[in-house]
């Protein structure tokens, strides 16, 4: 696959989770360019990859990780990354019409950054849990139970709402 097919198939949804990561849109852009320049380097590696999406998102994940660390130094960036990850979800969600999903994750309040990121990849991307936990360095099964805990928050955030 050519860094254009690549592109065009995977470049607006990484644009997002970037976003999402990111909380800033010339950040995002940045840590696109980084991975695309990234992914060039890896051409030879292509044609061993058996998931192409999940080692894109890995790849994106791994530049964020890196600009997040180089902003703030390593220890503050993660801690920064976790600790304003509140609004950025519901940034990525952001469209000119308010969608019932993001009406719910206002009313929802705080996720916590793990949940809130098995969420975006999975509603968002479409990502498997084996896909999500090859990304996020954690098993399947761990991702399958970040999903099910936002899920069930948001849930009784609803139920909470709707009364």
């Amino acid at each position: 696959m050519n860094l254009e097919e690549l592109y065009q198939k995977h470049g607006e949804r990484l644009y997002g989770y970037l976003l999402f990561r990111l909380g800033s849109a010339e950040d995002a852009e940045d840590v696109l360019q980084e991975a695309f320049c990234r992914f060039a380097r890896y051409s030879l590696r292509w044609k061993l990859v058996r998931n192409p999406q999940a080692f894109v998102f890995k790849i994106a994940r791994n530049e964020a990780n890196r600009f997040l660390g180089r902003k703030a130094g390593r220890r503050e960036g993660e801690t920064a990354m976790l600790k304003e990850g509140g609004g950025r979800f519901e940034a990525a969600l952001a469209k000119p019409e308010e969608t019932e999903l993001a009406i719910l994750l206002k009313r929802a309040g705080e996720l916590p950054p793990d949940q809130k990121e098995a969420l975006f990849l999975k509603i968002f991307d479409g990502l498997t849990f084996k896909e999500i936990g090859s990304v996020c360095d954690i098993s399947a099964n761990t991702a399958a139970s970040r999903y099910r805990l936002g899920i069930a928050r948001l849930r009784k955030a609803a139920e909470g709402t709707s009364r």
